[in-house]
């Protein structure tokens, strides 16, 4: 009898750990796959909010991101931690939408906490931002989350399967990009 006891509460540790819960829903344990929402809707919903303000965005993009991960729970490999492969689902949906609008359309509050480059001057953020979002979607992406975020290129380059040198160049081009902005912006 102890010795049951001991096996269920082992089994009920397998099934709430991480790894436990994957395998579960892997198998088509909707309740499995419920709980590792749970676990991350609240990095989704953050991460989803860097890229996009409006609530029905931030909302409609987690609840892609979820529903593509239920469908491609399959193909996840236990060689990483389920967070990086449900954040890259993520990210990629943000670069999805954000490839979809045009600049114009994207909402500059969705880069107000980006690094102003005079940290006295209240309107520089908001310079900053609407520069930001003149960049194409690939270029505001990656700054967002390098400058943004605050992720190294080692974490990018681990989360979206690049190379650091990819990362690295890709910033390095952005940056370039949006320094010209600046310097086109400050000619008079």
């Amino acid at each position: 009898m102890i010795a049951a006891a001991v096996m269920n509460r082992t089994a009920d540790a397998a099934q709430d750990s991480e790894a436990g819960l994957v395998l579960a829903a892997q198998r088509g344990d909707q309740a499995a796959f419920g709980a590792l929402v749970r676990r991350h809707q609240r990095r989704v919903f953050r991460l989803v909010g860097r890229f996009y303000r409006h609530p029905e965005d931030v909302d409609d993009l987690a609840q892609e991101t979820f529903l593509l991960a239920w469908r491609k729970l399959g193909s996840y490999r236990r060689d990483a931690p389920f967070e990086h492969w449900l954040t890259r689902l993520c990210l990629n949906q943000c670069y999805q939408e954000l490839r979809k609008r045009r600049p114009r359309e994207v909402d500059l509050e969705a880069v107000r906490d980006t690094p102003a480059p005079c940290q006295g001057d209240p309107t520089a953020a908001l310079d900053a931002a609407r520069l930001l979002a003149q960049l194409p979607p690939k270029d505001r992406f990656l700054l967002l989350l390098l400058d943004g975020e605050g992720w190294s290129t080692e974490e990018i380059a681990e989360r979206l399967g690049w190379s650091r040198s990819n990362v690295k160049v890709r910033a390095h081009r952005a940056r370039k990009a949006l320094r010209r902005r600046v310097e086109e912006e400050m000619e008079p």
